[in-house]
């Protein structure tokens, strides 16, 4: 398929999507949630929009795990809209997930809201614009040896900026997949068998790192650093 079919392959779909994108806001506004959600969950590809609100349509049926994977998914796409962040702390609240899903010491806290704030393509942006700021910025202290401080404070403080950013971005890229749990109660046991040991319960709403992927098991942590096996079935992948 060449760049010319592909180009018009995507103007026919593109008011296809636009219509379809209506008709689940349609059904949404009809109050036909349970409607509205699989006509968004039909939608492809997926914005942050689309993510917003099937995971409005999902919290109108009180299904919370749901509606929280769904703001999840549209925070990973628009991480700063006050809209998704303000729904999926509610979300949250009502599930009593708010500080199991951040970690406890403040300074990780800190840092992983930090790395969350940006997108992966944001982040990659503000480490190569840093990198070529600096590299001027050391070009003015050889070329302009007159103003040559201020050059070398502006490309001490790039370079923080430029570390900062390389960090988040490769914190971003190395970190496992994380998935939300989905049902009521959870069990997080010793070994991937049915009749291991429970060491922890997991509760809906719930988000865990997977470390480890066994078919029918999970090998997951929480973000408190417990970890534990869990049954595939239970949680659904951001």
């Amino acid at each position: 398929m060449n760049w010319k079919t592909l180009i018009v392959n995507l103007l026919i779909a593109l008011p296809v999507l636009a219509n379809d994108f209506k008709t689940a806001n349609a059904l949404y506004d009809a109050g036909r949630f349970a409607e509205a959600a699989s006509a968004y969950e039909r939608l492809t590809p997926k914005s942050a929009g689309v993510y917003f609100n099937l995971g409005n349509a999902w919290f109108r049926q009180d299904k919370l795990g749901l509606a929280i994977l769904n703001y999840e998914r549209a925070q990973r796409l628009a991480p700063r809209d006050p809209d998704i962040l303000a729904n999926l702390k509610f979300a949250q609240q009502r599930l009593g997930v708010v500080e199991i899903n951040q970690p406890p010491q403040p300074l990780r806290r800190f840092w992983a809201n930090a790395v969350r704030s940006r997108t992966l393509v944001e982040w990659s942006w503000i480490e190569i614009v840093t990198l070529w700021l600096a590299l001027l910025a050391v070009a003015g202290c050889i070329w302009l040896p007159k103003w040559r401080t201020g050059f070398i404070i502006a490309a001490v403080a790039v370079a923080c900026v430029w570390v900062t950013a390389t960090v988040a971005l490769i914190d971003r890229v190395s970190s496992p997949p994380e998935a939300i749990v989905l049902v009521a109660k959870s069990e997080a046991r010793s070994a991937p068998l049915p009749l291991a040991t429970v060491l922890f319960n997991l509760t809906e709403g719930a988000r865990v790192a997977i470390r480890e992927d066994r078919g029918e098991w999970l090998f997951v942590e929480r973000a408190d650093g417990k970890q534990g096996w869990v049954n595939r079935a239970a949680v659904a992948g951001v």
